[in-house]
C-alpha cells in the first residue's frame, strides 16, 4: 500500500511534476544557444499558473469544509500549497535570470528600469522572493501572525505579475483570459469565507 501511496506523498516527485512542464526554460540556463523569447514566456507563464495554482487551494479547502467531503483531499493539499508557490518563485527566478544574461548589464537594467512594465516585474518578483524566503516552518514560527500577513501579498504579486505581463505581451487577449483565472479564486474565497463551518484555516 505504502508504494501505490507515494506518487501522491513525495514531495520530490511532486516538484517534478511541477517543474517539468517549463523544462526548456531550465534548460536554458545552460544551453546559451536557447531561444530566448521561448524562455521568457515558459518562465513567465508557468510561474503565473502555479501562483494561481497555489491561490486556488484555499477556495477548494473552505468548498470542502462546507460540503463535510473530501477531508483526505484537503489534508493532501493544505501542506502543497506552500509547495506550488515556491514552484512559482523558482520559475520567476529563472524568469529574471534570462532576461539579465540577454540584457548584459547593470546599465541596461536600469535603463528598462524606466518602463512601467519593468516595474511591475521587478516589484512582484521581489515580493515573490520573499514570500518563498518565509515559506518554512522556523519562518512561521519566528512571525507569529506576521506571517499570515505578509503572505497575503500573494495576491499583489500576482497582480503586478500579470499586468507586467499585460504590458510587454502582444496577445492581450491571452494575458486577459488569465487575469479572468486569477480572479476566480480571490472571489470563490471571499464567497465561502461568508459561509459558516471551517476545518482548514
Amino acid at each position: 500500500m505504502q508504494f501505490l501511496t507515494f506518487p501522491l506523498r513525495s514531495l520530490t516527485l511532486f516538484y517534478a511534476l511541477l517543474l517539468w512542464p517549463g523544462r526548456y526554460a531550465f534548460w536554458g540556463v545552460v544551453d546559451t544557444a536557447a531561444y530566448y523569447p521561448a524562455l521568457m514566456y515558459d518562465s513567465g507563464v508557468w510561474s503565473i499558473r502555479l501562483l494561481i495554482a497555489a491561490l486556488a487551494v484555499t477556495p477548494v479547502l473552505l468548498a470542502i469544509n462546507r460540503i463535510g467531503r473530501g477531508q483526505t483531499l484537503g489534508r493532501w493539499l493544505l501542506p502543497r500549497r506552500r509547495h506550488l508557490g515556491i514552484a512559482s518563485a523558482l520559475y520567476a527566478g529563472v524568469h529574471l535570470f534570462h532576461y539579465l544574461r540577454a540584457v548584459g548589464g547593470l546599465g541596461a537594467v536600469v535603463f528598462d528600469l524606466r518602463l512601467l512594465a519593468y516595474q511591475t516585474g521587478w516589484a512582484s518578483l521581489i515580493i515573490l522572493g520573499a514570500l518563498a524566503a518565509t515559506s518554512n516552518a522556523r519562518a512561521v514560527r519566528a512571525m507569529g501572525r506576521g506571517w499570515k500577513r505578509l503572505h497575503l501579498w500573494v495576491y499583489p504579486a500576482g497582480a503586478l505579475a500579470l499586468w507586467h505581463w499585460y504590458l510587454l505581451d502582444w496577445y492581450t487577449g491571452r494575458v486577459l483570459f488569465w487575469c479572468a483565472i486569477f480572479a476566480v479564486p480571490i472571489i470563490a474565497k471571499w464567497g465561502l469565507r461568508r459561509l459558516r463551518g471551517r476545518l482548514f484555516a
